[in-house]
């Protein structure tokens, strides 16, 4: 029921060998710290209550198994229920009420920033809801779901989406990047490398295979003929966002993270610290195909130099960087869980599954909203 990634792709965070969340980890430890204590751990009548709002037991029962039906009925796990079959699997119940939460968190984030939901995002969030909950022949499952119980998560998911688009847009001001630059500027004392690059994939790009000699050659046609394109590196940029096959930077015009050495596969990595800045170099191949590398900053960075990476940084951690603002809200928020279905902690900002509860046959990582 969530929505699938295409199959062969190549994205930045293949080409990159190490995931870069180091700039949003010194964020995200600085706002759960802030969380602790903020709780409300006796046990009440609902399932779930946050502030002024709360899910009713009875409630809770009837949304649950209504998902549990259209999960399903999608292909999902087989039995939701815990071994002995006579209640919930407590897995299930956590991250249930974990989206439940999320929806709830993300309602009084916009309250708090005065920020509004429209018609229009309560329409864009169905639609997305209606292609997440998809069964196994592609029909749509959300309309089985009861309609109040629809209206809360397309209530809930558009008020994601808003905030969301607030938060990112916010992180990556000027003031927010820089935020971002002081806070874990120690790991950019060093000397790195800024690159944008244009890929032409041989074969699939898959890691699971090598490409032949004949993929190899017909990748190297295609970046000949890309770069007999280029006007000096005025177009790079224009040429990487239509040509390249790097699905994760050539939106970004090619652009890549800037990074220390040994950031990128060998090859390239390679290229990156002996090609001349500002010129774009001979393609260089590795196992994913052939580069066209344009190096545009190295050495010791300044701020200037780094704020497109920190922007990418941004973007690449944006589940992350609104899980933050989440766990902040929920620092300031008065929460509550029905001991029955799991616990909320603080440190974390997620509720878990009850301590000492038996494990449970089904073991839910997470559900489509999360």
């Amino acid at each position: 029921m969530t929505v699938k990634a295409s199959a062969g792709s190549v994205s930045v965070r293949n080409l990159v060998k190490t995931t870069r969340t180091l700039p949003i980890a010194a964020l995200l430890f600085a706002l759960l710290m802030a969380v602790i204590g903020s709780s409300c751990t006796a046990v009440n009548p609902t399932a779930l209550t946050v502030n002024k709002w709360s899910l009713s037991d009875s409630d809770f029962q009837s949304q649950i198994e209504a998902f549990s039906k259209v999960y399903e009925s999608s292909g999902g796990a087989s039995s939701l229920r815990s071994a002995d079959g006579n209640s919930w699997a407590t897995s299930y119940t956590a991250a249930f009420l974990n989206d439940q939460l999320s929806l709830q968190l993300a309602q009084l984030g916009v309250a708090q920033r005065g920020l509004t939901v429209t018609d229009a995002d309560r329409a864009s969030a169905k639609t997305l809801l209606e292609k997440n909950f998809t069964a196994g022949s592609g029909a749509s499952v959300f309309g089985d779901l009861p309609v109040s119980y629809q209206q809360t998560l397309i209530n809930g998911v558009a008020a994601q989406n808003v905030l969301s688009e607030a938060v990112l847009a916010e992180a990556q001001t000027d003031e927010g990047l820089r935020k971002l630059y002081e806070s874990t500027k120690d790991q950019y004392q060093g000397d790195l490398v800024c690159a944008s690059h244009i890929l032409v994939l041989a074969g699939t790009g898959s890691s699971n295979s090598t490409p032949t000699d004949a993929q190899y050659a017909t990748a190297l046609a295609s970046i000949n003929d890309i770069q007999s394109h280029l006007k000096g590196t005025t177009n790079f940029a224009a040429l990487a966002a239509a040509k390249s096959q790097d699905t994760g930077s050539a939106t970004a015009g090619g652009a890549l993270p800037c990074g220390p050495a040994g950031t990128f596969v060998t090859e390239f990595d390679k290229a990156t610290w002996a090609q001349p800045i500002g010129v774009v170099g001979a393609p260089v191949k590795t196992k994913f195909g052939y580069h066209l590398i344009l190096v545009t900053a190295r050495g010791k960075l300044t701020f200037e130099q780094l704020k497109e990476s920190l922007k990418m940084a941004v973007t690449d951690n944006a589940d992350a960087i609104v899980g933050a603002e989440l766990a902040r809200i929920a620092a300031d928020a008065q929460i509550s869980v029905n001991g029955r279905y799991g616990q909320f902690d603080p440190t974390t900002a997620k509720i878990v599954a009850p301590a000492g509860a038996t494990p449970s046959s089904t073991t839910i990582d997470a559900l489509p909203l999360q």
